[in-house]
C-alpha cells in the first residue's frame, strides 16, 4: 500500500511540473498608451544569445519572485538595461504591430542578470499578460523601481527556435540604461559594466 501511495504521489508530482508550462487563457489583452511610451526593439535570430528560460512566480518588488525553470531550454533573447525615472508604477508591453514573433515572454530582473541561473534576481515575469499571446506588465501589475537603479529587461520566446522581430513600448517614465552588448567576450565582463 505505501508503495501504491508513494507511485500516485509521484505521478501527481509529474503531472503537475508538466502542466506549469501550459498556456492559460488571455484575459487581459494590454495595449500601450500611445501618448506617454519609449520604445525598444529588436530581432530574435540565429545570432541571438539563448537561455533556459523560467516560468510563473509574482511580482516581487524585493527581487525575489519565486519562479520556477521552464521545461523550454535554448530559448533566444534580447536583453535591455533599464532604469526608472520616478517611483510610478511602470508599463512594458509588447506592440503587436511592430511584433511579428507569435509568442512572446518577457521577465524583469534586478541587477545583475545572470543568463546561467535565470530564476536569480526576478522582479516579475509574464507570458501573455499583452494582446493574443504577446507579454505586457501593465501599471494593474503595480511593479515599481528604485529611481536610478538599474533593471533588466529580457525578451525571450515561449517555444525553443522561434525568431522575429519585436517592438516592446514603455512609459514614459522607463527609460534605456545604455545598450546592451550581448556578443560581449562574456557575461562576467557584461555583468562588470553595469555595477
Amino acid at each position: 500500500m505505501k508503495f501504491i501511495n508513494v507511485l500516485i504521489i509521484a505521478l501527481m508530482l509529474l503531472v503537475g511540473t508538466a502542466m506549469a508550462d501550459e498556456k492559460i487563457a488571455d484575459t487581459q489583452n494590454a495595449l500601450p498608451n500611445l501618448n506617454t511610451l519609449s520604445v525598444l526593439s529588436g530581432t530574435l535570430d540565429e545570432n541571438s544569445p539563448t537561455y533556459d528560460r523560467i516560468f510563473g512566480g509574482s511580482v516581487s518588488l524585493e527581487c525575489a519572485s519565486q519562479v520556477i525553470d521552464s521545461s523550454q531550454n535554448g530559448m533566444y533573447f534580447a536583453l535591455f538595461c533599464i532604469e526608472a525615472s520616478t517611483s510610478d508604477p511602470i508599463e512594458i508591453i509588447v506592440d503587436p504591430t511592430g511584433t511579428n514573433i507569435s509568442d512572446t515572454v518577457m521577465t524583469l530582473y534586478c541587477d545583475p542578470f545572470d543568463p546561467g541561473d535565470a530564476s536569480f534576481n526576478v522582479v516579475s515575469y509574464d507570458d501573455d499578460g499583452g494582446d493574443g499571446l504577446l507579454s505586457a506588465f501593465t501599471i494593474a501589475d503595480g511593479i515599481t523601481l528604485t529611481p536610478g537603479d538599474s533593471y533588466f529587461l529580457v525578451l525571450s520566446t515561449f517555444g525553443t527556435g522561434a525568431m522575429g522581430d519585436f517592438v516592446i513600448n514603455t512609459s514614459d517614465n522607463v527609460t534605456e540604461c545604455g545598450t546592451v552588448a550581448t556578443e560581449a567576450g562574456s557575461w562576467d565582463s557584461l555583468k562588470a559594466s553595469y555595477r
